[in-house]
């Protein structure tokens, strides 16, 4: 045998290896990224569950509940679907006809957050929800006046209960003669409601409604204790800085 044929003889194996060996390389790496890309639809899935869980429980509008349900649903099906050939994957932990029933018992939920921890997951989980209707508007999966209708009433919902959580909270605090803490918080509500940029029937008898109840604080009278505010007083009692001022009454809305 010649010395280039005993040369071909050893390479061509060697060759023939290295190109398995890369070939059987980028078939894993695709395999990876598309796990990878799998598991970031998984948790968008997730996420979107986790505020569809919160927004059961916050509220009652049911329509929009099961549109989020349906985006839900989609997304766990998408997530099946972009796994690798092979792969089982986790089961979706969510049952829809479950989540259909629950939606369609749920009852009419406190008009009060209970802290301010509740307040900013409030607004996290709307956040979520606004974001994944926009999606699907620009999917067409709904119309965007179906969009705008869903927008407008969760934002309104939450400054309602951003508010209401405001407003108890500084009845609460004239209630045990607090006059500092008190106008904080109705500053704090006022506040929200002056910045919440959409009108709506109600704003401006709700701001001129905390005026006068600031007012009455310092006029030697004493704010009314609704059912909100005693519903809130039987948490505990509201966080605040050094200085009585409740803890970030006053962030500026994001949505």
């Amino acid at each position: 045998m010649s010395a280039i044929a005993l040369v071909i003889a050893i390479a061509m194996p060697v060759a023939l290896l290295l190109f398995g060996l890369v070939y059987a390389g980028r078939r894993q790496q695709a395999k990876e990224q598309q796990r990878g890309q799998a598991r970031k639809i998984r948790q968008s899935a997730d996420d979107l569950l986790e505020a569809l869980e919160f927004l059961i429980k916050m509220d009652d509008f049911k329509e929009v509940q099961h549109v989020v349900l349906d985006r839900v649903v989609y997304l766990y099906e998408l997530y099946r679907e972009n796994l690798p050939a092979g792969d089982a994957g986790e089961e979706p932990e969510i049952n829809a006809d479950m989540y259909r029933q629950r939606i369609e018992k749920s009852s009419p939920a406190s008009k009060v957050l209970k802290s301010d921890r509740e307040i900013h997951l409030a607004r996290r989980m709307i956040g979520r929800v606004l974001k994944a209707l926009a999606v699907m508007a620009k999917k067409k999966a709904i119309s965007e006046t179906s969009m705008l209708e869903y927008r407008r009433y969760l934002r309104l919902t939450l400054l309602e209960r951003e508010v209401d959580t405001f407003t108890a909270q500084g009845d609460v605090a004239a209630g045990r003669g607090d006059v500092v803490t008190a106008t904080n918080y109705y500053k704090a509500a006022k506040k929200l409601l002056i910045e919440f940029d959409m009108q709506y029937p109600e704003k401006n008898e709700r701001i001129r409604a905390l005026t006068e109840r600031t007012a009455l604080l310092y006029s030697g009278g004493k704010a009314h204790e609704d059912t909100l505010s005693k519903e809130l007083s039987k948490e505990n009692k509201p966080k605040q800085d050094s200085f009585g001022i409740p803890s970030n009454p006053t962030e500026k809305r994001k949505f």
